[in-house]
């Protein structure tokens, strides 16, 4: 600025400047490069000011409409979410409703049912039921044993046991069932406990090939219920077996 006076010959106080200025000396071309060098000084620091605060009143603007634009989302989203708690309030009545009403009608039924499970004959007999259960874990079954009058059945029990490589603790031996003339009435007996009644019955096969015992079979201590439905599925394998071993027939029936 001093520079610009200097030129323009306003040099000293404001009142010789405004005298200066009122005298018209400074000339066109002094006044022109004054209003010249203004105009620089202004398109070098105004306008990248001006440009820069107009740049960021349109991001200002950008951000606004942005914020506008969420805000009508989330208000969205508010109504939606109301709704589907809604929904949920709903269905978890209709679920408890239905819950309350299953649990009824099961606990009428179970009420029924174990008023008639618990009636004194039917606990009796399950009751005996199942310490029959119990026992017949620790029995074990020998069959085709020759019966002989004053025989001593813990020792015949034994001798097979020895051809097994075992010596259990046997006790309670006694033979089965009616005594008729030419049957061999089974011998059962009973051992310490179930892990060495199975681990006899994992060793029984090893009889087959011992001489005086081929025909001597021990098996677990069954119902008659067991034993038919043993019976019925032996004799069908007996059945097939037969009918695979047959010749096969001509179409005209004879067998080849």
């Amino acid at each position: 600025m001093d520079s610009i006076r200097e030129e323009c010959g306003l040099t000293g106080s404001s009142k010789i400047t405004s005298l200066a200025l009122n005298k018209r000396t400074v000339s066109k071309e002094k006044l022109c490069g004054w209003i010249e060098s203004m105009c620089t000084i202004l398109n070098s620091s105004a306008v990248p000011l001006l440009k820069s605060t107009v740049a960021k009143a349109d991001r200002c603007e950008v951000l606004e409409s942005e914020k506008i634009k969420d805000q009508t989302s989330i208000i969205q989203l508010q109504s939606e979410l109301i709704k589907k708690e809604a929904e949920i309030d709903c269905i978890k009545k209709t679920m408890q409703n239905t819950v309350k009403s299953e649990i009824n009608s099961y606990a009428s039924v179970v009420s029924k049912s174990c008023s008639a499970a618990l009636a004194p004959r039917r606990l009796s007999k399950a009751m005996k039921t199942v310490v029959e259960r119990d026992d017949r874990k620790r029995n074990v079954i020998i069959y085709g044993m020759e019966e002989a009058e004053k025989e001593v059945l813990p020792d015949k029990v034994e001798n097979v046991l020895l051809e097994l490589n075992e010596k259990p603790v046997v006790s309670n031996c006694c033979r089965i069932g009616i005594k008729k003339q030419g049957v061999v009435r089974p011998i059962k007996f009973t051992l310490n406990g179930p892990d060495v009644v199975l681990q006899v019955l994992r060793k029984a096969y090893l009889l087959r090939s011992k001489e005086g015992y081929r025909s001597v079979y021990v098996c677990p201590d069954r119902t008659a219920d067991e034993r038919a439905a043993i019976k019925e599925v032996k004799q069908k394998k007996k059945l097939l077996r037969v009918i695979s071993e047959d010749p096969p027939a001509s179409s005209d029936g004879l067998i080849k």
